[in-house]
């Protein structure tokens, strides 16, 4: 405190963590034993098993060897020093300060499959003019039909970047009934940069290049340019209309640095020259990259160049990141009305909503820039249809964080609470939402393709959580007059509860063989009539009970509500227009405190989880025309959701 009406304080602040992960057969060479050439290279990173995976028939597959991405191998720590001040004038006080922090980031990784490479067998490799084909034949050709992996030429390039905030802010009480609250935050995230020259480069889309940090004319910053514009601007008011109603209102915007390198982290040095993500794909859907017998080809380094720059090679995967500071933002605001009816009983009901600017397309933070179009998927091969081998020889995909998508959330949420008096309370909310946004599938091409219901939404849900004290023994409402022994039997009990009710998640429908009719985007059928959803786990949605749709004609087969698209061209089915089955459960438990003595007690406890036992099931198998199309296999969550459980416990206090 520095005058009675001036506070400041100053912190400062480090946190540090260390991951560590390696596989468990790390030191073995596998893949050379077996006289695969080209997988185990002598050294420590590539050894061990690498991954293997076969299609199989209906979605199924089976896969095998290192599972993890690993090694990994990070350091992650940051340093912050804030400073908040607060002044109180008249009906004002005033708020400002500022918050420095430095990031640093180093890490090692293997990428998606183990540095000892990453082998698929698809059916597309065997398949006939109508299509088919076995994975595991393609398997015992040896015929790898997709291989990636990564191979570094240092391992200690590292990420540096700083982070400046600044903020002032006002709440004002207008009137006795009218408070405003308004300010300003003001954020810097400087463009990362690595540790020393030659530990980054950076993909410019726009000339092929890669630009090697300490080289010619670019910085340890790859040039990337900050943006200094990044304000957001607060607003709330709150009026209390009568004596038992206020109304209160907001808005606000916020940013944020993003992650796995959207703003920090890999994105520079993890690409060439520092590390090569090195990517096979074939020329076609029916083509191969390399027989095992062969091995792949060694992974190559360019020399680089006094200038810095180099073009990016074919068949090395690269990430790519805009040229200026593009940092995801959020706009929220919000109404509400709430209302008391008795003096622990309140009720409120509020509009909801936020739009997501240069946000990610999809949940991933990253889209391929490099997608093929289906255009001329009759003429061309895969390769010919992709943007960047037109313009540089690229077949490989080119991982854009563009942060170049948008999104928007809009709900009702109702609350009811009964604070806690006389021995109960409980908390009562119901929301109805919708939240809409894009995939990063096909997004570079077209991307109100897959625009549709967010994955995770749920339209409705509804929480009721409550506490009672039974009113049982001296003092209470009930049985106040017992003996001191049967006192000690009935009284301390308590019972709380939570329940859970929720609409079904989102799915897309998709149909079989559909790699025959395009090898890019999404494997949705056209929808030519109604779609019942009958909530039978055998049988959830209507389907074509196992019947293949055939491509005869332009489209092709058409049975019940499902259409097989024109070969070349994507199904009219939406993006998430079908939904799964809801979830209900409810816990319970039961608590007995006793007094030993004063500030001592024990509680027993019994906790009762999903207590009818509600069997709350996953999504179905989406294909249309499949054998097991529109059957549920798992329990919600993947399997995670629980059955009846009862758990007891016995808790000392003191």
């Amino acid at each position: 405190m520095l005058r009675s009406d001036l506070l400041a304080d100053f912190r400062f602040g480090f946190f540090r963590y260390h991951v560590n992960v390696l596989p468990n057969d790390i030191g073995r060479t596998p893949a050379k034993d077996a006289g695969i050439p080209g997988l185990n290279l002598g050294d420590t990173l590539t050894s061990g098993m690498p991954f293997v995976l076969v299609e199989g028939q209906d979605n199924d597959q089976f896969f095998f060897g290192t599972l993890c991405a690993c090694p990994l191998l990070e350091n992650e720590q940051q340093f912050q020093w804030v400073t908040n001040w607060t002044k109180t004038a008249g009906n004002h006080i005033f708020k400002w300060g500022a918050d420095f922090r430095y990031a640093q980031n180093l890490r090692l990784t293997a990428g998606g499959p183990p540095r000892s490479g990453g082998l698929l067998f698809f059916n597309s490799r065997t398949q006939g003019p109508s299509g088919g084909g076995l994975g595991l034949a393609t398997f015992l050709l040896g015929d790898v039909d997709l291989f990636s992996r990564y191979a570094n030429s240092i391992n200690d390039a590292g990420e540096r970047q700083k982070r400046w905030f600044f903020y002032g802010q006002d709440t004002l009480r207008v009137t006795r009934k009218l408070v405003l609250n308004y300010g300003l935050r003001w954020e810097i995230y400087f463009p990362q940069s690595v540790t020393g020259k030659g530990a980054g480069g950076w993909l410019d889309l726009g000339s092929g290049l890669i630009n090697v940090a300490g080289f010619g004319n670019v910085n340890l910053q790859g040039n990337v340019k900050n943006s200094f514009t990044n304000l957001s601007p607060r607003l709330g008011i709150a009026y209390q209309a009568t004596s038992k109603t206020v109304v209160r209102m907001g808005y606000g915007r916020s940013f944020d640095v993003g992650v796995f390198g959207s703003n920090f982290g890999h994105t520079a040095t993890q690409n060439l020259p520092v590390l090569v993500a090195q990517q096979l794909h074939p020329a076609s859907n029916t083509g191969f990259v390399f027989n095992l017998s062969t091995g792949p080809p060694a992974p190559s380094f360019p020399t680089v160049p006094s200038s810095g720059q180099f073009l990016l090679p074919d068949q090395v995967a690269a990430f790519a990141l805009p040229r200026k500071i593009r940092l995801p933002t959020l706009d929220a605001w919000n109404l509400t009305i709430q209302r008391e009816i008795t003096p622990t009983l309140s009720i409120s009901a509020g509009y909801v909503a936020n739009k997501g600017t240069h946000v990610f397309a999809g949940e991933s933070p990253d889209y391929d820039a490099n997608q093929a179009t289906i255009v001329g998927f009759a003429n061309l091969d895969t390769n010919e249809r992709k943007p960047f081998f037109k313009k540089f020889g690229w077949s490989q995909p080119i991982n854009y964080y563009g942060s170049n998508a948008s999104d928007n959330y809009n709900s009702l949420q109702v609350v009811m609470e009964k604070r806690f008096a006389k021995g109960y309370q409980f908390l009562a909310h119901y929301t109805w939402s919708k939240a809409m946004g894009y995939d990063s599938d096909y997004y570079a091409i077209d991307p109100k393709l897959n625009y549709g219901v967010a994955n995770t939404n749920r339209e409705h849900t509804f929480v009721l959580t409550s506490v009672a004290e039974l009113p049982l023994g001296k003092g209470r409402a009930l049985l106040g007059g017992v003996s001191p022994m049967m006192n000690g039997i009935i009284a301390g009990w308590s019972l709380s509860g939570n329940m859970t009710w929720e609409s079904g998640l989102p799915f897309s429908p998709s149909y079989s063989s559909c790699e025959v009719d395009r090898d890019t985007g999404p494997c949705r059928p056209n929808l030519v009539g109604a779609v019942h959803i009958t909530g039978n786990r055998n049988r959830y949605f209507t389907t074509t009970e196992g019947i293949p749709l055939q491509p005869n004609g332009m489209p092709g087969n058409t049975i019940g509500p499902w259409q097989r698209p024109a070969f070349g061209t994507f199904g009219n089915a939406g993006r998430n227009s079908l939904w799964g089955p809801g979830f209900f459960q409810t816990d319970v438990s039961v608590a007995k405190n006793v007094s030993l003595k004063e500030g001592v007690s024990i509680q027993f406890r019994a906790d009762i989880f999903n207590l009818f036992n509600k069997v709350n099931l996953d999504l179905p198998f989406t294909c249309v025309d499949c054998q097991g199309g529109g059957m549920i296999t798992n329990t919600a969550f993947s399997g995670a959701a629980l059955q009846r459980q009862i758990m007891f416990s016995l808790r000392l206090q003191f």
